[in-house]
């Protein structure tokens, strides 16, 4: 009777170590995947910023053509805009100073 109880003893306290153990595991597991999903999530919101800055840029540069043909206050008022919004998007992005090299290397 002693070694029967014994044994459930110890096979419990087996069983709960693995149960904890699995825990763990999973814990650690689920700590990761929210990283790395946290990870991807921002370079893509960061891509998304560059990719709306470089539409911005294209912009920009037509509005400076158009300028140079024919300089208005509006043009002014819009050129003055589009700068204050790409630079908008560069402070969001959390990288100000790399946004702008990438947006405007070329």
């Amino acid at each position: 009777m002693i070694i029967n109880r014994f044994s459930i003893i110890i096979f419990f306290v087996r069983a709960v170590k693995l149960s904890l153990l699995c825990i763990m595991k999973l814990r650690l597991i689920t700590i990761l995947l929210v990283f790395i999903g946290s990870l991807t999530s921002c370079k893509s919101e960061y891509e998304e910023r560059l990719a709306q800055g470089r539409q911005l840029k294209e912009r920009l540069a037509t509005v400076q053509e158009s300028y140079s043909l024919s300089a208005t206050d509006r043009f002014d008022t819009e050129i003055t805009e589009i700068t204050n919004e790409i630079n908008f998007l560069a402070k969001v992005s959390g990288h100000e100073q790399l946004f702008l090299e990438e947006l405007f290397e070329n």
